[in-house]
C-alpha cells in the first residue's frame, strides 16, 4: 500500500476554534484521519478537539487511534509501532490521503515525525500543517506576553539531571517548561518569580492559575505548561476555571 500524501496536522492546544482554517480545511478532505492516544482505554485528545469536523463530513472517512504510550521500555514501544503500522496500513487500503493530528504543534515534541520516520517507505509527499501551541495559549488567557523587546525565551522539558536546562534557564528572560513535574525545584532554581500556570488549557475543564512560583501549589498534569517570567514585578494571585 502507497500513501498519495501525509498530512501531518497541529490541531491546537484543545480548543476546536483555535484550530487553523488550512487545518480545518484539509481535515475535511482527507481519507483517513491517524489520531494516536497515549493508553488503550483513553480517547485520543487530538481527535475529541475535532470530533464536530468529523460530524460535519460528507464523504467516508476512517479513523484509526493507535497507542503510543509514555514509556522507555524499548520492547513495549516495538511493540506498539508494529501494532500500529499493521493498524494503519490496514485502515488505508484503498485512500490516497492520510492526516496525522497531534495537539499544539507538530513541530514541538509530537510523535509526528517519529511517525513519518517509521511510515517515510510508504509515504509519496508530505506536507505539515503548524497549530497553536499550548504556551500561546496560556499566554493569551492570562493576558501577559512571554517575552517582549530583546528577552530571551527556552523551552525546557525537564529540570531533572539536565545539565543544560541549568545553563538555559540561568541566561534566559523567559522559560517555558512543559509538563513540569517539580514546581518546588524549579522555584529552588529561579527562586519566587512570576509565573504562570495552565492546567488543560483548551479544554471544558482548563485552569489558570498566576502568581510567584511559590504562590502555585498546583499537582502537576500532563497537559501542563508553565511559563516562568525573571521579572521583579509579581503577577497578582487568580484561579480561573474558563
Amino acid at each position: 500500500m502507497k500513501i498519495h500524501k501525509l498530512y501531518g496536522i497541529g490541531v491546537g492546544p484543545g480548543d476546536p476554534e483555535l484550530l487553523t482554517l488550512k487545518a480545518y480545511k484539509t481535515l475535511k478532505g482527507v481519507d483517513v484521519i491517524v489520531a494516536p492516544k497515549s493508553r488503550e482505554d483513553k480517547k485520543s485528545l487530538a481527535l475529541l478537539t475535532i470530533e464536530e469536523i468529523i460530524k460535519e463530513r460528507e464523504s467516508e472517512l476512517r479513523v484509526v487511534e493507535p497507542v503510543f504510550p509514555m514509556t522507555k521500555d524499548s520492547a513495549k514501544l516495538d511493540f506498539y509501532w508494529k501494532k500500529a503500522r499493521e493498524e494503519v496500513l490496514g485502515k488505508g487500503v484503498g485512500c490516497e490521503t492520510m492526516a496525522f493530528v497531534t495537539l499544539g504543534d507538530p513541530s514541538m515534541y509530537s510523535t509526528f515525525y517519529r511517525f513519518l520516520e517509521f511510515f517515510k517507505d510508504v509515504v509519496d509527499e508530505v506536507e505539515v500543517v503548524p497549530g497553536v501551541t499550548s504556551f500561546s495559549a496560556c499566554s493569551s488567557i492570562a493576558k501577559v506576553p512571554i517575552a517582549e523587546g530583546n528577552e530571551i525565551v527556552s523551552i525546557v522539558p525537564d529540570v531533572k539531571g539536565n545539565e543544560n536546562a541549568v545553563h538555559v534557564i540561568q541566561n534566559s528572560d523567559s522559560l517555558i517548561f512543559l509538563k513540569p513535574k517539580n514546581i518546588e525545584k524549579i522555584e529552588d532554581m529561579l527562586s519566587n518569580k512570576k509565573a504562570i500556570l495552565g492546567v488543560k488549557v483548551g479544554f471544558k475543564d482548563q485552569e489558570m492559575l498566576t502568581g510567584t512560583l511559590s504562590e502555585i501549589k498546583e499537582k502537576t498534569h500532563y497537559l501542563a505548561t508553565l511559563i516562568v517570567k525573571k521579572g521583579k514585578k509579581s503577577l497578582e494571585v487568580k484561579r480561573r476555571i474558563l
